[in-house]
Parts: C-alpha cells; sequence; structure tokens
C-alpha cells in the first residue's frame, strides 16, 4: 500500500458537492514534481499496456525539452484512479494506492513514461538515458538516481494536466461501482489509442492458468501483457499464438457440448485468423458460468471456474512443446527415400560451408542459411534439425492434434500418457503421405495452411494411421 498528498496547482472538482453520483473527479494541473510521486508509486499497474520508448514518447520528450509551458495543453496528461481518496485543504489530496487493478494510472503511460525520461535527464549520465528502451529500465535508472532527484526544482509553469478519479463515499456498494466505472473507462480511454483486446483479457486474469500451466521458461516469454516478456533479452512470443493454439483443445469441448455457449474456431482460422481467436476467447472466458468475478483488492479480476475450459487450457500447454516436435521431426519423415524435403524453393538447408563456397563463386546461395534452425517456441536447435522453413506447411499437423485428445469425466484430456510418442509414431507414417497436399498447392506455405481440407487430411492420418 501506498499513501501520498497529490497537490494540484489549479483543480476543478466535479461535481463540486455531494450527490447520488459513484464517481468523482478532480480536473487540474500539477507542477511536474508532483508527477514525480507517482513514478515513485510504479502506478502503471491498472494500466493495460505497459509504455515503451517509441516515436510517440519521443514526441512528448520533445514538447518537454522545448516548450514545456505548453506541455499541459498538448498533451490529454494523465488520467489517475484510485478508490481511496481524502480531500484536503489548498487543493490537496490524500490519495491511496492498494488495489492494484483500480489504483494507479488508468491512460497516460507514454506521458508518464516521457516525463520520467525528462526528470532523469537533468540527473543521469546521457549514455544510460539513451538505453532506457522500457518501463522497467526506467524504474532501474531512477531508483539509482532518486536522491539526485529529490534536489530538483522545475519551473512553477511546467505543469502537467491531469485527471483524477475516485469514489465519494466509502461504503461497499459505492466503492464496488467505482471499481466496475474505473475498468470501463480505462477500456474506453486506452481503445481510442487501440490498445489490444490482449491487454484487457489479461488484466481480467484470462490467462492465468496457461501463466501457470505453461513450461516456466516458455511462460516468462510471452507477452501477457503487450510489449513486456520477463525473460529478459529473449524473443518475445506473442499472446495470440498461445490463444489459438487453445481454440485445438476448445474446438473439441465445443463439438461434445461442454461449453456453456456454440463457439468454436475453425481449424484454419488457429493459423490465419488469430484475432478472430482472440475475440472469441473473450467472448467465452467473459461468460458467468466460465468465470466468476474475484473482487476485493483485485477489483473487476475473474477466476476460471468451468472445469471443461480449464482442462482445455491445461491441455493447451502442452502444443507449443508439441509444435516443435513436428517441426524438428517432419523433414526427416517426409524424407522417406523418395521425396527430398530440402530441394524445396521454400526450405532452405543449414550449411554454413556451402554458403560461403557459394558467395566465394559469386553463385546464389539463397538454397542455403549459415543460421542454424530453431524451434518456433522453445527457440532449441536439434542436432537433426537442419532444415529451416515456414511453420505454416505443418500447421495442419498441428491443428489435427484434435485427433488425439479425448473427453473423460467432462474434461478434455489426451488419449494417451505419451503424447509425444504418439504424435511421432502417427507423423513418421503420415508425413510422406502429405506429399500430394504440398504438391496440390505448389509448396505455397500460406495457401497449404489456409485450406480446410490440408486440415481434414492431417486430421484423418492422425486418426487411422
Amino acid at each position: 500500500m501506498t499513501t501520498f498528498i497529490f497537490k494540484f496547482a489549479d483543480v476543478a472538482i466535479q461535481p463540486n458537492q455531494s450527490t447520488g453520483d459513484y464517481i468523482r473527479r478532480a480536473v487540474g494541473f500539477a507542477s511536474l514534481g508532483q508527477v514525480i510521486q507517482l513514478i515513485d508509486a510504479n502506478t502503471l499497474a491498472p494500466n493495460p499496456r505497459s509504455a515503451k520508448r517509441n516515436a510517440i514518447v519521443e514526441g512528448i520528450l520533445g514538447t518537454l525539452n522545448d516548450s514545456p509551458e505548453l506541455f499541459r495543453y498538448k498533451s490529454k496528461g494523465l488520467l489517475i484512479s484510485s478508490h481511496e481518496v481524502e480531500e484536503l485543504q489548498r487543493n490537496r489530496f490524500r490519495l491511496t494506492f492498494s488495489k492494484d487493478f483500480v489504483d494507479g494510472v488508468l491512460d497516460g503511460g507514454h506521458n508518464l513514461f516521457a516525463i520520467g525520461l525528462f526528470v532523469l535527464s537533468q540527473v543521469a549520465d546521457p549514455k544510460d538515458l539513451k538505453r532506457v528502451r522500457s518501463w522497467e529500465q526506467l524504474d532501474d535508472l531512477w531508483g539509482r538516481h532518486r536522491e539526485d532527484i529529490e534536489g530538483l526544482e522545475f519551473d512553477k509553469d511546467d505543469l502537467v494536466a491531469v485527471e483524477l478519479i475516485y469514489p465519494p463515499r466509502t461504503d461497499q456498494e459505492t466503492q464496488d461501482a467505482f471499481d466496475l466505472a474505473a475498468f470501463d473507462i480505462s477500456q474506453a480511454r486506452n481503445a481510442n489509442t487501440q490498445v489490444k483486446t490482449e491487454a484487457f483479457q489479461n488484466k481480467l486474469g484470462f490467462y492465468d492458468v496457461l501463466k501457470e500451466a505453461l513450461p516456466e521458461e516458455l511462460s516468462q516469454r510471452v507477452e501477457w501483457k503487450p510489449g513486456v516478456v520477463e525473460a529478459k533479452d529473449a524473443k518475445p512470443i506473442s499472446v495470440r499464438d498461445i490463444v489459438a493454439l487453445a481454440w485445438i483443445p476448445l474446438n473439441i469441448a465445443s463439438e461434445k457440448d461442454l461449453l456453456p455457449i456454440e463457439i468454436s474456431v475453425l481449424p484454419q482460422n488457429i493459423y490465419r485468423n488469430k484475432g478472430e481467436c482472440s475475440d472469441k476467447f473473450n467472448t467465452l472466458m467473459m461468460h458467468e458460468e466460465v468465470t466468476e468475478s474475484i473482487g476485493g483488492n483485485a477489483g473487476q479480476a475473474r477466476q476460471l471456474v468451468h472445469p471443461a475450459v480449464d482442462s482445455c487450457l491445461r491441455v493447451a500447454s502442452d502444443l507449443p512443446r508439441l509444435v516443435d516436435l513436428i517441426y524438428e521431426h517432419f523433414p526427416r519423415f517426409y524424407n522417406d527415400g523418395t521425396h527430398k524435403f530440402g530441394k524445396r524453393n521454400v526450405v532452405k538447408m543449414y550449411n554454413p560451408e556451402r554458403v560461403k563456397e557459394l558467395k566465394a563463386e559469386n553463385k546464389d546461395p539463397s538454397g542455403y542459411t549459415s543460421i542454424r534452425p530453431t524451434t518456433p517456441y522453445f527457440q532449441r536447435t536439434p542436432v537433426q534439425l537442419y532444415h529451416k522453413y515456414p511453420e505454416a506447411l505443418i500447421i495442419p499437423f498441428v491443428t489435427g492434434l484434435s485427433a488425439l485428445m479425448k473427453v473423460e469425466n467432462g474434461r478434455v484430456v489426451w488419449a494417451t500418457d505419451d503424447i509425444d510418442g504418439l504424435v511421432l509414431e502417427k507423423l513418421e507414417k503420415a508425413a510422406p503421405l502429405f506429399d500430394g497436399q504440398l504438391d496440390a498447392y505448389d509448396w505455397d506455405p500460406q495457401r497449404l495452411a489456409k485450406s480446410p481440407s490440408s486440415h481434414k487430411q492431417a486430421a484423418s492420418y492422425y486418426r487411422v494411421l
């Protein structure tokens, strides 16, 4: 819990007297010195996205450097929310931040990021400042220079536009209504700047089971919150990719009437329309029989309570590993003595020496690569993986994994305890037979992955072979 006094240079309270409303706001201007407290309090928790240094931040920083007296007029400023506010005298407000979902900066993350950079520019080494690209890096540099920042003085005309919203009363009914309103306001304000649906799904807790079920090394690389990954300097994984995979078992649950609503995704859309996968996931998870509100300090966060959906998400946590397994072994299984996977123009063979030779002879080396191929999710480099190729070529064998799932006691589970072994056994027989489908689409990865027949054929191989 963080409590501090925030002072406006000029403020208007709306409504200016007690009414039956469950939300009140103070609108005005505040000095940069007051905004420093918000950075100290690490107040971006309720914001659905995390600020990153980009062209928007650089533009705001330019205004702060060139014409700081105009900043309050040129920027929409900051929207702050607190479920506990005490109105004091002389334009002062005592704010308490203890409810992560509600308390803090709802909108204006880029402005706060730019203000932090501007303040640090007064005390930090320019080289260190230039390396700051994310909020986490800014927070680290801020901590190292906090004592220096304490002694800074700012011009009284360098003000920031600030809007503070809070409940006018402390009764539970008002508090609950305010929590819901704060979330709706956050959605509405951020919708104007195209914050992805996934940001709010993360905020609502829809990804919690997936976060826990996925292997830690993978979970830490997923952008559960846009632009943020726990694993530093690692290749990020889009949360949309994980949600799309979840529809493979969810489709089984839908087919077996285990879901409270009729909802599913076409297999080909798991590859080609991940936006639809995300939107339908949101619809499913918002259903009152699937998730329920946690309340309390979690605000409007929700908890998964539907056993079938829970089972689907846990099965989905195995899918990135199986995608990697298929990607690794498909070329070898396809090459059954007749076919030559590496001869196709969409495939590159890993052979650094051959690349050097061809370049030295002024010949085209495009059929080869000197970069070691890696698996799509875990980024592993198995010794037998010599082919770098579009993941779309194996997507039908990924969606077809639904054929190896079954329903048991109202839950979707794998048909065997050794799913990895079964997938390899089936894939070894199926890969050479898929040659006709690959040829039918002239080895065009996009056409192949978007074709319903590709997915049906791969699934049938899993069933009958």
